[in-house]
């Protein structure tokens, strides 16, 4: 994807008798610019070729040629560092961006393939909170990557509607309720009746029995049952929606866990006729003690479905629907040892399908370092927050640019892109802790921090006030800040391939983090639209168009929005 270093790696791989793959992997940026724009550490490589280190990059920085591209091959300890023809390598960057332009970082490498990923999918029988924020950016933005390489992706939202949880809001709500209050203000007053019965659970088990016999009522049909679960539904459904149109993310499917509840004997079929569906207690299980798990419960002793029996069944419709080369389910990570069941229950019965499915965990959020529980009341709900950071950042903009027109829409687009961001920032497997001073620091490694960059990088251009000409002669770049900015640029493709093939999409935030502190070192250490003559100024500008298109690329691939101004 990028020759200049596709030469090194050849050419290093050659005069080593090394693996390219292995050589690529080893190949990293140095710390200063006068040791060069890539190095070779030899350290992993003295026990391999049986050499010391400082000995190898020696040798190799001997056999190593110079050319058009590599403009010099130096040791330097252990290490082999290469400088490359810097206008050169400048020039062929934004040849790039100028050829692809919004869609730089794509190859369409996922063209005739498909992703079905399973995220948000919240349980409708709790309020959206703050904690269901994870799996809803982290797979709006897996999805969105996806899509940008060239999958097919259909977006699934799967909502708990079903099960456990309704059986213990049924039996809450038959005890306890106020049906004028509920009808009059929904959500909370569901939300005060679960949480409620949970509080109460722990001193009077006996509940746990109200609430699976609601279940079973639910389950056989019973008509006042229904019609209490369906109000309890659509109040939910209407309370996610209007978090998603907040956030503003979409599904290309939403079927939730209720749909497939009908579907109990479709999915003990395959299982019996393979000798797999074991009687246990009254219940019908997959027995996995051959590979350390608890078993997968197809059927309870009750005769009723369970989480497993529904989500296999929504996995058999979505292969037989969508032919998915890739099945993804994005929730946190406790759920990790369910999918083990699920996933291994599918390959036991033998489908050629099975090693394309993955989970995708991710670490619990806390606010403030409290970790959030709906079942104990201690709730953050997501609008709150959303609200929040939209006021916190109409307040920063107050103070720091007043005469900002359409101040309103742009703390809208900040804020809420903060939230997201601050989701994104680190590795998905991570726990989160929410702070608002950092995240709606304008200064640090955050989301209003790349968006500032944008909107700077915006109003250079504003200022040049010409079009921008990506024809003009690029020769005359070649300065250490100007290198930088070309180098991470050119980093781009891999990120995304890298994000894609991880589901990763925290390495996606982290290049932009990285772009925008080179961006504005370039900004700070070189003038662009004054002291230095027109060709220079005209490449600069080019230079600040490459880095606008690519930040805007990447905010969008999270989910969040890249203001002009701000």
């Amino acid at each position: 994807m990028n020759p200049f270093v596709d030469e090194i790696v050849e050419k290093t791989a050659a005069a080593a008798a090394l693996d390219k793959t292995t050589v690529r992997e080893l190949l990293s940026v140095p710390p200063r610019e006068e040791m060069g724009d890539y190095a070779l550490p030899c350290f992993t490589l003295a026990k391999q070729l049986r050499k010391n280190p400082a000995a190898i990059a020696a040798e190799l920085a001997g056999k190593i040629a110079t050319g058009e591209q590599i403009e010099r091959v130096e040791a330097a300890g252990p290490y082999v560092n290469f400088s490359l023809n810097r206008p050169r390598f400048i020039a062929y960057v934004l040849r790039q961006l100028a050829e692809k332009g919004g869609n730089y970082g794509s190859l369409n490498q996922g063209e005739g393939k498909t992703l079905t990923i399973d995220f948000s999918s919240p349980n409708l029988a709790k309020p959206f909170t703050i904690a269901h924020l994870r799996s809803t950016a982290i797979g709006h933005a897996i999805y969105r990557i996806h899509a940008f390489l060239g999958w097919r992706c259909i977006g699934i939202n799967h909502p708990g509607d079903w099960g456990a949880n309704f059986g213990q809001l049924l039996a809450a709500y038959r005890r306890w309720a106020d049906v004028e209050k509920v009808e009059a203000n929904p959500v909370p007053e569901l939300v005060a009746l679960y949480t409620r019965f949970n509080e109460e659970l722990e001193e009077n088990p006996a509940l746990q029995d109200e609430a699976r016999e609601c279940l079973r009522q639910l389950e056989a049909g019973d008509g006042e049952t229904r019609a209490l679960w369906a109000f309890f539904v659509e109040e939910g459904r209407k309370e996610a929606q209007r978090i998603y149109d907040i956030l503003d993310v979409h599904f290309d499917l939403t079927m939730g866990e209720s749909e497939f509840a009908n579907k109990l004997e479709e999915v003990v079929e395959p299982f019996a006729e393979k000798g797999l569906a074991v009687a246990s207690e009254g219940a019908l299980i997959v027995d996995l003690d051959e590979w350390d798990m608890a078993p997968c419960m197809l059927r309870t002793s009750r005769g009723t479905t369970t989480y497993h029996s529904r989500d296999l069944a929504a996995l058999f419709y979505r292969y037989d629907t969508y032919q998915f080369d890739k099945m993804l389910y994005v929730t946190d990570v406790s759920q990790t040892l369910h999918f083990r069941q699920l996933f291994k229950a599918v390959e036991l019965l033998g489908v050629g399908w099975s090693d394309c499915c993955a989970h995708a965990p991710f670490g619990l959020m806390s606010f403030k370092g409290e970790k959030i529980s709906t079942r104990r009341g201690n709730m953050v709900f997501l609008e709150d927050v959303l609200d929040q950071a939209v006021e916190l950042t109409g307040a920063i903009i107050e103070e720091k640019n007043p005469d900002l027109g359409d101040k309103e829409s742009i703390a809208r687009q900040v804020g809420i892109s903060a939230v997201i961001f601050a989701d994104l920032d680190s590795r998905r497997t991570r726990d989160v802790v929410f702070e608002w001073d950092e995240v709606l620091n304008f200064d640090g490694e955050t989301g209003p921090y790349i968006q500032y960059t944008h909107a700077r990088f915006c109003s250079i251009l504003r200022r040049y006030g010409e079009r921008v000409d990506f024809e003009v002669d690029l020769g005359g770049l070649g300065e250490d800040a100007e290198m930088r900015v070309a180098r991470q640029l050119a980093r781009f493709p891999a990120c995304l391939e890298q994000a894609c093939s991880e589901n990763e999409p925290s390495l996606v935030a982290t290049f932009l983090i990285e772009l925008a502190t080179v961006a504005n070192k370039f900004y700070n250490e070189l003038p662009v639209l004054s002291g230095a003559d027109q060709g220079v100024i005209k490449a600069r500008v080019v230079l600040v168009e490459s880095v606008r298109i690519v930040l805007r690329t990447g905010l969008s691939l999270l989910g969040m929005k890249a203001p002009e101004e701000m």
